[in-house]
C-alpha cells in the first residue's frame, strides 16, 4: 500500500467528549429482516483510536432494527440514523439502546427536500446530497444532537461542473468526519476539505487498498474498509495515522451488509482491561469449570458395523442383501483391486442391519487397520431395481473396531454418527465427466472446475457461518446445488417405489483409485474472549472422523463416514492466540476419488465414484496446518443467549480445556474435488480445546458448551 502523509485537523472538542467506544450499524442485504425488509445490526467499536488493534467490533446484543428493502440510511452522530425513503420521507431515528430503549425510536419525519441523489451522508449538523444535476447540495440540521430540528437547505453547495463531482458522485464509499470528507473509489481514499464557499481541495490519504468497496471512520484520525457488497461477507480493516497505514488486516470477518459509524468528534485510548458490554451484570448462578472426569465408556458396541437403508423417500428398504466389504486397502497408485468382503446379511422389516467384525481379518485389511490406529472402515452396498425395471442402489460407509482396541479408539468408533442410507437410482452415464485413471487425472487437472462448486465457495468463505448445519442432500462437483431431483426418471418419482432384491445379491467390488489430492481438512477451534488466550492442540496421531461422498447417478451425496486414527509422529495445532481470537484450526488429509464396479443379480456391472479422506500428508513445500476460518462472532454476548446449563466460568490466571468425547461437527470441514464433507475430532489427552484466563479479577471469564455443558459433551465451547 502507498501513503501520502495527512493530518486531519480535529473539530473542537473538550477531552471529556472523546470517546473509546463507538457503535458501527450494518445494514444487512435484502431479506434479512424478513419479506420486503433489511435488518440493522448494531456492533461497538471498542478500540476506535487503535483501530480495533486491543478490542473488537462486537455485535451489541439485541440492537437490531428493520427498514424497507428500498430505503436508503446514513448516520450523522449521536446515536442519530436518518432513512430516506422511496416516498419522499426523512425519517430521523434515534439509537437508545444503551438506556434499553430501541435501537430504531422514531423522533422525527420531515417530507424529504431532495428527490434524487447519487450520494447522501452527513457530519451531524451537515447532510451532503450529490444530486442527478451534477451538484452537490448542503442542508443544515438544527438540533444534531436530538435530531428534532429542522432540515433547511443552505447557500453553500457545490453546482454542476465542479471537479470534485464525478469523483464524489462515482465513489464506491463517502463519509465525514467533522469538515473533512473521505472518498474510496479503486482502492483509493481521498481527503476533502470544506470550506464556507463550498470548495473542496483533494488529498490522497491512501492507495492499494485492494477488494475494498466500503469505508467509514469512527472518529479522526481512524478509518476502515470493508471489502464487500451487500450480498456477500466482507473483512473488515483499520487504518490509523500519520501518515495512515494499516495497522489490523482482519478486525472482523464474516460481517454482511454496509457499514456505517456513529462518528465521534474526538477518540479516547481503549482500556485493555474493560471487558466489553461490562455494564451486562454477572451471574451468580454460574458455577466454576469443574475438574475433568475420567474417558466414559463407549455406549454402544464398537466392534459391530450396523445401519439402515431406506426408500428415497424416507420408508425403510427391507429384504434387500448386504455386502459389507472393507475400503482401506484400495492402493493409492491406481491398481485395481477386489475389496475384500467382510460379512454378508439382510435389511429388517425396518429397514436396519448389523454385522459384527470378524474376529479374523484378512491380512490385507489387519495392516490397514494397523496402520489406521486399529480402525476398520468398510462400505455396505445394497442394490435392487423397481417394478420397472430402474435400477437402484444404496451406499453406506462406516466403521468398527476390534475389542482388543484401545478404549478411546473404541469410544471414538462408537461415537461416530451413523445415518440413515437412501438408495438412489443408478445410472449408466455416472462418471462420464470423472477421470478415467489416476494417469488421467494428473494429465487433465480438474480444480478449475471444481472451484466453481457449491461447497468449493463454501470453503473459500473466511467465517464460519455454516456451523453444523445440515449440508445439501445432493452436490455438483462442479456448480451451484442442484435443483432437479435425481429420483425423477422419464417424468416418474421413484423415491417411494418399492423395491426388489436381484436375485444372488451384489458381487465382490472391484476399485481403484483415479484421482487423489491433499485438502486442509478444519480438525478443531478454540476461543478466546476479553483478556484471555485459546489455544488448540493436535498432537501425535490423526484422530477424526471425516464424511464420505459417493455417486452412483448424476449428483453427489454424503454416505457415511471414516474414522481416521493413522499416526503423525508430530504435533500442530496453535497455541496461547488472543485476545478476542477464535480460529479452526486445519491439517492436511489425502483424499482420494475411488472407481468401483459391482454387479448384482447376475445383470450387467455398474459403477459408482467415492471420495474417501486418508492420512495425514503434508505436501511438498507445505504447511504442517492452517489456520481455518473465523469464528469469532460466535463469542461474546452469544452468552446471553446460551442456555444456563451449558455455562460456567474460569478463575482469573487459571485455564480450562476439554479432552474427552468429540468435537462438534463442521459441516463444511472440508471440499474435496468440489464436494463439501463434514468431520469432528475425538478429545483426548492429545487433541483439546484449551482457553486460559488472564489476570483480571474483577470480573469473571465466562465460558459455555455449544452443545452441553462442559462437563458433559460441549463438542466445543465459547468465551465471554
Amino acid at each position: 500500500m502507498t501513503v501520502v502523509p495527512e493530518v486531519i485537523a480535529p473539530t473542537d472538542a473538550s477531552a471529556d467528549e472523546c470517546k473509546s467506544n463507538v457503535a458501527t450499524y450494518v445494514v444487512g442485504p435484502i431479506g434479512s429482516g424478513g419479506l420486503l425488509k433489511r435488518s440493522i445490526q448494531k456492533y461497538v467499536d471498542w478500540d476506535p483510536q487503535g483501530g480495533g488493534t486491543a478490542a473488537p467490533l462486537a455485535e451489541s446484543p439485541d440492537a437490531v432494527g428493520e427498514i424497507p428493502i428500498f430505503s436508503k440510511v446514513f448516520t450523522a452522530g449521536n446515536g442519530l440514523i436518518y432513512e430516506t425513503t422511496n416516498d419522499g420521507k426523512l425519517n430521523v431515528y434515534k439509537d437508545q439502546t444503551d438506556s434499553g430503549g430501541p435501537l430504531l425510536k422514531l423522533v422525527k419525519t420531515h417530507t424529504a427536500p431532495w428527490k434524487r441523489f447519487k450520494q447522501i451522508w452527513s457530519n451531524g449538523p451537515l447532510i451532503h446530497v450529490a444530486n442527478n444535476e451534477g451538484g452537490i447540495d448542503r442542508y443544515s440540521q438544527s438540533d444534531p444532537v436530538n435530531g428534532t430540528g429542522a432540515i433547511t437547505k443552505i447557500n453553500m453547495a457545490i453546482p454542476p461542473g465542479a471537479e470534485t463531482i464525478s469523483e464524489i458522485a462515482s465513489a464506491d464509499d463517502v463519509w465525514s468526519v467533522g469538515n473533512s470528507i473521505y472518498t474510496l473509489k479503486n482502492g483509493t481514499v481521498r481527503q476533502w476539505r470544506s470550506y464556507s464557499g463550498g470548495l473542496m481541495a483533494v488529498k490522497v490519504v491512501a492507495t492499494g487498498l485492494t477488494g475494498a468497496l466500503q469505508g467509514w471512520s469512527p472518529g479522526p484520525g481512524t478509518f476502515y474498509t470493508m471489502s464487500n457488497d451487500e450480498e456477500s461477507e466482507g473483512v473488515v480493516k483499520s487504518y490509523t495515522e500519520s501518515p495512515f497505514a494499516q495497522v489490523n488486516g482482519e478486525v472482523r470477518t464474516g460481517i454482511s451488509g454496509r457499514a456505517m459509524a456513529d462518528v465521534a468528534s474526538c477518540l479516547a485510548p481503549a482500556d485493555p482491561s474493560a471487558k466489553p458490554f461490562s455494564s451486562i451484570p454477572e451471574d451468580p448462578d454460574v458455577p466454576a469449570v469443574p475438574a475433568e472426569g475420567a474417558e466414559p465408556l463407549p455406549l454402544t458396541s464398537p466392534s459391530v458395523f450396523s445401519g439402515k437403508f431406506t426408500l428415497g423417500n424416507g420408508a425403510p428398504a427391507s429384504g434387500l442383501p448386504v455386502l459389507l466389504e472393507a475400503i482401506d486397502v484400495v492402493p493409492e497408485n491406481g491398481s485395481a483391486i477386489t475389496l475384500p468382503t467382510l460379512g454378508k446379511t439382510v435389511t429388517a422389516a425396518d429397514g436396519t442391519w448389523s454385522i459384527p467384525l470378524p474376529s479374523a481379518l484378512p491380512a490385507d485389511v489387519e495392516q490397514a487397520a494397523a496402520e489406521n490406529g486399529g480402525v476398520v472402515n468398510a462400505v455396505a452396498t445394497v442394490a435392487g431395481q423397481t417394478s420397472s425395471g430402474i435400477q437402484m442402489a444404496g451406499v453406506s460407509h462406516l466403521s468398527a473396531a476390534p475389542v482388543a482396541a484401545a478404549p478411546e479408539v473404541q469410544a471414538r468408533v462408537a461415537d461416530a454418527e451413523v445415518v440413515p442410507a437412501a438408495l438412489q437410482p443408478a445410472s449408466s452415464i455416472s462418471g462420464s465427466d470423472e477421470p478415467t485413471s489416476l494417469a488421467d487425472s494428473t494429465a487433465n487437472p480438474r480444480d478449475a472446475q471444481y472451484a466453481q462448486s457449491w461447497g468449493s465457495k463454501l470453503d473459500a468463505t473466511l467465517a464460519d457461518r455454516n456451523g453444523d448445519s445440515p449440508l445439501p442432500k445432493w452436490q455438483s462437483a462442479t456448480g451451484d446445488v442442484p435443483t432437479e431431483d435425481p429420483y425423477i426418471i422419464n417424468g416418474v418419482n421413484t423415491a417411494s417405489m418399492p423395491i426388489e432384491a436381484k436375485d444372488g445379491g451384489c458381487d465382490r467390488t472391484k476399485s481403484e483409485v483415479i484421482d487423489k489430492k491433499i485438502y486442509y481438512t478444519t480438525v478443531g477451534e478454540a476461543h478466546a474472549f476479553w483478556d484471555a488466550k485459546a489455544s488448540f492442540d493436535y498432537d501425535n496421531k490423526v484422530s477424526s472422523t471425516v464424511e464420505t461422498a459417493a455417486k452412483v447417478g448424476s449428483k453427489w451425496t454424503v454416505t457415511g463416514s471414516v474414522t481416521l486414527g493413522s499416526s503423525i509422529g508430530s504435533s500442530t495445532g496453535y497455541t496461547n492466540k488472543g485476545s478476542y481470537y477464535a480460529k479452526q484450526w486445519k491439517i492436511p488429509l489425502l483424499y482420494t476419488k475411488i472407481k468401483e464396479t459391482w454387479r448384482c443379480g447376475g445383470g450387467g456391472p455398474m459403477t459408482r465414484y467415492v471420495i474417501k479422506p486418508g492420512k495425514y500428508t503434508v505436501p511438498a513445500g507445505g504447511a504442517t496446518g492452517k489456520y481455518g476460518k473465523d469464528v469469532r462472532h460466535l463469542d461474546g454476548t452469544k452468552f446471553l443467549k446460551s442456555p444456563k446449563k451449558n455455562r460456567a466460568y474460569v478463575t482469573a490466571g487459571s485455564y480450562f480445556q476439554i479432552s474427552k468425547n468429540k468435537s462438534v461437527k463442521w459441516s463444511g470441514a472440508v471440499s474435496a474435488f468440489g464436494v463439501s464433507l463434514g468431520g469432528s475430532t475425538s478429545y483426548d489427552k492429545d487433541h483439546r480445546q484449551r482457553i486460559t484466563a488472564g489476570n483480571l479479577k474483577h470480573m469473571k471469564h465466562y465460558i459455555w458448551g455449544a452443545k452441553d455443558g462442559v462437563s458433559g459433551k460441549p463438542g466445543v465451547f465459547y468465551s465471554y
